[in-house]
């Protein structure tokens, strides 16, 4: 049985780190909106699309296969284990260097982003650094010590929103290429923080250990092909307008997208806390426990996405107008479909996870693959003829058909509803209305 301890200590600071990421990236935003022109914003856009491109990719090929090995095991293979992980973080790393340094110039001219190879390069050089700090957050998510977790991400996001804020009220002049200077900074001092954090799990054997690296390869690069498909097909959207439109088309969808991030917030922190529960309940051959996990999760999710589909459905124009201005007004529409990810996403991100949880990485890999095809080819065919909203229609109706079929698979492996995924939703709106009653009376 999964202890109330774990869910209430691991959720709270995984929220707590979710929460402060996206606020403070939010507010970022909606300084930096006002600070640049359309047309630099969305080159900026663009940087950082890669930029989380590169960073899924490289952390998903080490992540879960990571967290999996590491649970249960004494010190001594522990060592060799992070040895390993270490070893295929710097391969991927170096082959990230090159490719940026290969492909900068080429993405600046395809993605019609002047501007954009330079600030490519600048990131380029912090990727050293994040060696040691993607370790350290796998195995801050390994030890379930959360805690350390949101302090590792609170010393990148807010020494980086403190700069923003500080050109925003001086009304200095920024520059692009300055401002990829000081998010490498941040991510230096994040890098620094998260070692510091880490240092009594922190075991590492030096000895090229091919078990372990064979191990690892093998089990990671399913989630690598997975990760890498899915940031690329959330990503659609803004690569494809960049590419057939402009940059500021990829603002617009931007705008619309840093909405939609709310959504992530619940989605990725209740799916980071499960997915060690259900690898362990699956390896004790624990299905029936496993596919309540799943349900509750899910129902979870829903619990949170739920009201938020409502209130952007309603009032999408207005918040566009708050957060970024009356020349983003466009985004609207886009914004309104987009939301339908809101009831989408917890069904496919569970069952994504759970697919690599029980083993099975190679069929979310499929999966994810696939969605990444007939997303890009559903979204290139609707923004041919409905610009800036095909870009909104071809993404969700990609990620609804591979969360159906998702479904599916995983009802083969463990026993899973999605009627009774949407009775804990519904269960779970009671409680949290009992909750804020009592609380009201006792003001």
């Amino acid at each position: 049985m999964i202890g109330k301890n774990y869910w209430l200590t691991s959720g709270f600071f995984t929220m707590l780190h979710r929460g402060m990421d996206f606020f403070l990236g939010f507010l970022g935003f909606m300084i930096l909106v006002r600070i640049f022109s359309p047309e630099e914003f969305g080159v900026w856009v663009l940087l950082i699309t890669l930029i989380a491109i590169v960073d899924m990719a490289r952390n998903g090929f080490l992540q879960n296969g990571m967290i999996k090995f590491l649970v249960g095991k004494n010190r001594a293979i522990q060592a060799k284990i992070q040895g390993a992980a270490l070893v295929m973080n710097s391969i991927l790393t170096l082959i990230f260097f090159a490719l940026i340094w290969i492909s900068a110039s080429w993405l600046e001219d395809k993605l019609n982003a002047p501007g954009l190879s330079e600030i490519l390069k600048i990131y380029s050089w912090v990727l050293p650094f994040l060696i040691l700090h993607s370790h350290n957050l796998i195995l801050m998510q390994a030890k379930y010590d959360f805690r350390a977790y949101f302090m590792a991400g609170i010393s990148k996001s807010l020494p980086f929103f403190l700069v923003i804020l500080y050109y925003f009220f001086s009304g200095s002049n920024l520059e692009l290429s300055t401002l990829a200077w000081f998010q490498n900074s941040a991510l230096i001092l994040a890098s620094l923080m998260s070692i510091f954090q880490v240092k009594e799990h922190f075991y590492i054997s030096w000895k090229w250990n091919r078990y372990w690296n064979k191990k690892i390869f093998h089990f990671g690069k399913y989630v690598f092909g997975t990760n890498l498909m899915s940031m690329l097909t959330n990503s659609l959207d803004k690569l494809l307008l960049g590419a057939l439109l402009s940059p500021i088309q990829v603002a617009m969808a931007n705008t619309a997208g840093r909405v939609m991030n709310m959504v992530e917030i619940p989605v990725n922190s209740i799916a980071s806390i499960s997915y060690p529960k259900a690898s362990e309940a699956f390896d004790k051959a624990q299905l029936k426990e496993a596919g309540k996990l799943y349900e509750k999760t899910v129902g979870l999710m829903l619990s949170f996405t739920f009201p938020f589909w409502i209130i952007t459905l309603v009032f999408a124009p207005q918040i566009i107008m708050i957060i970024a201005g009356e020349a983003y007004l466009d985004a609207a529409p886009f914004l309104r479909v987009m939301a339908l990810l809101a009831l989408i996403k917890p069904f496919d991100r569970q069952s994504g996870i759970f697919l690599d949880a029980i083993g099975k990485p190679f069929l979310n890999t499929i999966m994810v693959f696939g969605t990444f095809i007939y997303g890009a080819a559903l979204s290139y065919f609707l923004i041919e003829i409905f610009g800036l909203m095909g870009a909104a229609y071809g993404l969700v109706l990609a990620v609804l058909i591979t969360a159906i079929i998702k479904q599916f698979m995983l009802r083969k492996f463990i026993p899973i509803s999605a009627k009774h995924c949407l009775y804990q939703a519904t269960s779970i709106f009671p409680k949290m209305g009992g909750i804020l009653l009592q609380k009201l009376k006792r003001s």
